[in-house]
């Protein structure tokens, strides 16, 4: 403040002289010199209560961040799956109880206060919902014992990133040997998991026992995940409370050369994210959102045995969905090169010689274990991959996102404030979604003549 003084007073009326101003020059040719010295030796903190203090705050701020990283909340999270998932595992415990009815679906939505876990953020004590059932389906439809499921396990869970505009969050867990493995996906939104919890999972268990040898192109659900206690992660919507465990058809399909994987609604319904917004404005993040459209040099060519299976397949699974008031799913389409030799899906790699006699398969089928272009496929065999009727490619097909049920409040609203807009995957009738879904189909395939 003196130096401050000192300069104005040079610059007074009274003191205009060319002696001032020669002082002026000095003093601020001092400055400079200064402000140079500063800069090459920075100041150090005065006194030791102010170095003091400044460890303190990195210290704090050290232990705090990471609480709020990206990378601890998905390691936190992954490691709470996980164990989740193990729990019981390594005791074979077979179980022949019907545990499809003696399993009480409310108990999804009990809360449970616990003073030690309510001050958790990401981490969550989970629980199997219908585990004696969903056990069941894995070892006598999926042909997933628990040594394989636990053998998918050992590997830490991966996260996945741009699957859609859900919110959900995404793992991977390689598989076994040579198997693609599983995928976990959290469900977020209340009116998906209440749905799937008070409605879906009871049927969906009962259709699959329905068909045995799991003859269906639905996902291959091998458990649901749940959490009764309220941490201060679920109150802040950071801790999802409802995960799905499904089989991974494709596997990481990014790997191959020349694969691609499509997830395919029918385009004739109105998108807003997609004939609304301009190409300029959209993210990639968004983009990869969006329900694919196979290009016009694109199809997927079958032989006519092919296409009946498939059709016969999906026209009963969408039936099962229309029952459940059910849209907005979509086929996710796998291709591969022939000569690649995917992996197959765990639980439908053929295992012994004998199972690749049985099949019928030649030699170079069952090293790709997909079924012959002549034979009847089955669910599994479209699951597990079917060679293409000109012997290039090797197609593998699943229905995914069955959770957005029409009568639930959420869906219920946007159906009713989507009347002043076309037609959309979401506010349309299921009914005509699944007639929709069909003509898709039809219209994505060429079947060859002959076969």
């Amino acid at each position: 403040m003196q130096r401050d003084k000192y300069a104005l007073s040079c610059l007074s009326e009274q003191s205009v002289t060319s002696r001032s101003l020669t002082s002026l020059a000095v003093y601020y040719s001092r400055m400079a010199e200064q402000n140079e010295s500063r800069a090459e030796n920075p100041p150090t903190l005065a006194t030791k209560d102010e170095r003091r203090e400044s460890k303190t705050v990195f210290a704090i701020r050290e232990v705090i961040k990471p609480l709020y990283s990206k990378d601890h909340r998905i390691s936190i999270t992954a490691d709470s799956v996980i164990r989740a998932l193990k729990r019981d595992l390594e005791l074979d415990t077979t179980n022949t109880g019907s545990s499809n009815t003696d399993w009480d679906w409310s108990r999804p939505f009990q809360t449970r206060w616990r003073f030690t876990k309510l001050p958790l953020i990401y981490m969550t004590h989970l629980e199997r919902a219908a585990p004696t059932a969903f056990q069941q389906l894995r070892n006598q439809h999926f042909d997933i014992s628990n040594k394989l499921y636990l053998q998918c396990l050992t590997s830490p869970l991966k996260p996945l990133s741009n699957l859609g505009l859900s919110g959900s969050t995404f793992f991977h867990t390689d598989g076994p040997s040579s198997n693609c493995g599983l995928l976990v996906k959290s469900i977020n939104r209340a009116f998906e998991y209440e749905f799937m919890h008070e409605e879906l999972l009871p049927a969906y268990l009962q259709y699959i026992e329905e068909n045995p040898g799991a003859d269906t192109l639905l996902t291959r659900i091998t458990d649901v995940l749940w959490s009764a206690d309220l941490t201060l992660g679920q109150a802040l919507n950071v801790s999802p409370r409802h995960y799905m465990v499904m089989v991974d058809v494709l596997g990481d399909i990014k790997a191959i050369e020349d694969a691609k994987k499509w997830d395919l609604k029918p385009s004739g319904f109105f998108e807003p994210t997609r004939d609304l917004i301009p190409d300029v404005v959209k993210s990639e993040a968004t983009k990869s959102g969006l329900a694919d459209a196979l290009d016009a040099n694109i199809r997927v060519k079958l032989t006519k045995i092919q296409f009946e299976s498939l059709k016969r397949i999906i026209e009963r699974d969408t039936s099962f969905l229309e029952r459940k008031e059910v849209v907005d799913y979509s086929l996710l389409l796998g291709r591969f090169p022939a000569s690649s030799s995917p992996p197959p899906p765990i639980g439908l790699g053929l295992a012994t010689v004998s199972d690749h006699v049985s099949h019928g398969l030649s030699r170079i089928k069952h090293i790709l274990h997909v079924a012959d272009p002549g034979q009847l496929p089955t669910g599994d065999d479209l699951a597990r991959g079917v060679l293409s009727s000109d012997g290039k490619w090797i197609y593998r097909f699943s229905i995914v996102d069955f959770l957005w049920n029409v009568n639930k409040l959420v869906p219920t609203v946007m159906r009713t404030a989507g009347k002043v807009l076309p037609d959309q995957t979401i506010t349309t009738e299921p009914a005509r979604y699944r007639k929709a879904f069909l003509e898709m189909i039809e219209e994505y395939v060429d079947v060859e003549e002959g076969h």
